[in-house]
């Protein structure tokens, strides 16, 4: 039967080295996504990578438990990516199956299970993973349902909650600085990546600036074209950062995903004076750059502070999220039961019309009287559609109290009798 795993690694189980380390490289997407659906025997896969997790969320029917599917994803990262792809050790792997796999989606959805509580980014980024599964074909029916579910009780939570208010998401609490930086210095901006992080700091300086010069750098031309194009940005290829010939930068902004700071005090020195403002984890930036003449640097460690105090404001709000979590869930598993009815009452449909049509002909052929077959017909069906509402009724019952196999099996049992 198929079952919906959460299987991967994120902040709360693993360090965010660990965390980095379970990525695929996006050069290999999505042709490892593919592979490692194959040999994880799984019908549907959404891949979600971030900066504190790397997930992936699977339909599988193979009938592996959630530790031999980690061993088997495991070992599938590693083989696909020569390596550089690696899962942390099991105990700090995520190992969830069932309901307990879509709370999770639905609670990293709502952002409850982020490093910041309540921050703005993360729907965005659950959208986009599921974007790019739809987009290589490897959403199906079951994880359509499950994420549409997911994506209305963020918004719920979003829209019923303060869950959100006041500022703890990285860019949101940057706009102080940026704004502060902006009114002493007239300088452009950079940005280096394309990521959602990026797009969101690249949003926040055309709020702030909108007439400001913004060079936008990044491994991926295609990537960091479009979005260049869509925030009126120059591109330039991240290997050619910081150019040779051009401007020097009143702000930095750096969201890599890299394993090693990209920016050190030399070439900080030579980017001085300027603001390094730091979204990156792990670091983009070396925190001994802090301590040069010129340089201010503002990363993910120095905005704790701020987050925290607002974190505590909003955790007054985290029953009622959770609340309307419960209740999406529960709306979710009847909709999964009444996907798994469907051809429960088809053949249920199906055996009360070939039972009434052969009684009303068996009665209109022993002296009651003569109708068409056509009508007679029509009556079984209309007979039949309401005789299969009240087991309908009874089996979602059960299999909502107990469990859906309980469909499988009476399934399995009219097969046999109408066989």
């Amino acid at each position: 039967m198929e079952t919906l795993f959460a299987l991967g690694t994120n902040h709360r189980l693993a360090t965010l080295e660990e965390v980095t380390r379970a990525r695929i490289p996006e050069a290999l997407l999505p042709q490892a996504l593919h592979r490692i659906a194959e040999r994880l025997r799984g019908r549907e896969l959404v891949y979600l990578a971030t900066c504190h997790r790397t997930e992936f969320y699977l339909v599988h029917d193979g009938g592996l438990c959630p530790g031999r599917l980690t061993q088997a994803l495991r070992t599938s990262l590693a083989e696909l990516t020569d390596g550089r792809g690696t899962l942390p050790e099991p105990s700090r792997c995520l190992m969830l199956q069932a309901a307990d796999a879509a709370q999770h989606l639905f609670r990293v959805s709502a952002a409850l299970d982020s490093l910041m509580l309540g921050e703005s980014q993360i729907l965005g980024q659950v959208k986009e993973a599921y974007r790019q599964s739809v987009q290589a074909g490897l959403v199906g029916p079951r994880l359509h349902t499950v994420f549409a579910q997911a994506f209305r009780a963020a918004k719920r939570v979003r829209s019923e909650t303060k869950l959100s208010q006041g500022p703890t998401s990285l860019v949101s609490l940057a706009a102080r600085v940026l704004r502060q930086r902006f009114a002493e210095d007239p300088r452009p901006v950079a940005i280096l990546g394309a990521g959602t992080m990026a797009e969101a700091a690249a949003g926040l300086v055309r709020k702030l600036a909108p007439q400001r010069p913004v060079w936008l750098f990044n491994r991926s031309r295609e990537r960091g074209h479009a979005l260049a194009q869509r925030v009126g940005a120059q591109f330039a290829d991240l290997a050619a950062f910081p150019p040779a010939e051009g401007p020097l930068f009143s702000v930095i902004i750096l969201a890599l995903a890299v394993n090693a700071p990209f920016i050190r005090e030399d070439l900080a020195a030579k980017l001085s004076p300027v603001l390094l403002l730091d979204l990156g984890l792990p670091a983009n930036v070396s925190a001994r750059c802090a301590h040069l003449p010129g340089v201010e640097l503002v990363d993910q460690v120095s905005l704790r502070e701020e987050s925290e105090a607002n974190r505590q404001a909003r955790s007054a709000e985290v029953a009622k999220a959770e609340a309307i979590v419960a209740q999406q869930l529960a709306e979710l598993s009847l909709e999964l039961l009444d996907h798994q009815l469907s051809p429960i009452a088809r053949t249920l449909r199906e055996a009360f019309f070939h039972s009434a049509r052969w009684e009303l002909r068996q009665a209109f052929s022993n002296g009651h009287g003569t109708l068409p077959a056509e009508f007679l017909d029509q009556l079984a069906d209309r007979l039949a559609q309401k005789l299969v509402r009240t087991p309908l009724r009874g089996l979602r019952q059960v299999a909502f109290a107990h469990s859906p196999k309980t469909l499988q099996t009476f399934l399995e049992a009219l097969d046999r009798e109408y066989s």
